[in-house]
C-alpha cells in the first residue's frame, strides 16, 4: 500500500513537470519532486536513500546515470526534465 501511494505521488508530480514547457520548469518544482519521496529534509527513510549524504558531484553523476539509463524507473522519468 505504501509503495502504491508513493508511486501515485510521483506520477502526480511527474505529470506537473511533463505538462510544463521545458523553459517553464522551475527549480522549485524539481526540488518538490525530490522532497515528495526523500522527505522535507532529504533524510530519506527505510526504503529511499538520503540525499543529504551525497556530495554534489555524486548527486550529479547519479542524476545523469538515471537520465541515461535504459531501465524504466521512477527516477528515469523524474530526471528526464533535467
Amino acid at each position: 500500500m505504501k509503495n502504491n501511494l508513493i508511486l501515485i505521488v510521483i506520477c502526480f508530480c511527474f505529470n506537473e513537470i511533463a505538462n510544463a514547457d521545458s523553459d517553464d520548469v522551475r527549480i522549485s518544482t524539481i526540488v518538490d519532486n525530490c522532497k515528495s519521496c526523500h522527505s522535507e529534509k532529504y533524510e530519506g527513510n527505510q526504503y529511499i536513500k538520503s540525499l543529504k549524504e551525497l556530495k554534489k558531484i555524486q548527486f550529479i553523476e547519479k542524476m545523469n546515470n538515471y537520465k541515461t539509463s535504459k531501465q524504466n524507473t521512477v527516477m528515469k522519468r523524474i530526471t528526464s526534465v533535467l
